[in-house]
């Protein structure tokens, strides 16, 4: 777990926004969080992975599908979007919300639900202050996002009042070092806390 500095973020994505829906979509913040994820990954290919039991091998994933798990009625579904990496933000924000509402409306394809390489659960809407998200066999590893929140921190010796956040990975220990763990959450909080080197490294 980790906590990060996501005002800047915030503010970039509030001065988009209203261009971004000028089309008559939704635009949100998750979709920076799936670009930054599929950006470390590439960094990590270790966590876009995922495990034949059977052969006791690791399959390393050379393409991006990012796994969103949403809360439904009838428990959590995980629909994928596929070629994460290839979409802009906008695409990925009005898949995201077409896949979350025909979740809920339990009217996804077998192949909608099939072939992700690295999990993304946004817990924060749902309260809580951090958890330890459940991985999405047979990947190695998913991310958890948790509340955005305006918190008092020290900012250049000064207190300031901050949009603050933790968030979290869990993954299979016994094919990652917790050392790489850790790594990987370092670069992912650096990514979602400075969204100039993320539009960098798109």
């Amino acid at each position: 777990m980790d906590e990060a500095d996501v005002t800047e973020l915030f503010e970039h994505y509030r001065t988009v926004k209203r261009s971004a829906e000028a089309d008559g979509g939704r635009f949100t913040l998750l979709p920076f969080f799936v670009k930054a994820l599929v950006t470390v990954l590439k960094d990590y290919p270790i966590f876009n992975a995922s495990v034949d039991e059977e052969r006791q091998e690791i399959l390393l994933k050379r393409y991006f599908n990012i796994g969103i798990a949403v809360d439904t009625p009838e428990g959590l579904i995980v629909p994928v979007i596929k070629g994460a990496d290839k979409k802009d933000m906008i695409r990925l924000s009005d898949e995201i919300a077409d896949l979350a509402e025909r979740a809920r409306q339990r009217k996804l394809t077998l192949e909608e639900l099939r072939g992700g390489t690295c999990t993304l659960t946004n817990i924060g809407p749902l309260g809580g202050v951090f958890a330890t998200p459940i991985i999405n066999q047979p990947e190695l590893a998913i991310v958890g996002l948790h509340k955005i929140q305006d918190r008092p921190v020290v900012v250049d010796g000064e207190i300031a009042i901050r949009k603050m956040m933790y968030l979290s990975v869990s993954f299979d220990h016994r094919w990652i070092d917790g050392a790489d763990g850790a790594r990987f959450m370092t670069d992912l909080v650096r990514l979602v806390s400075n969204p100039g080197l993320l539009m960098a490294r798109l």
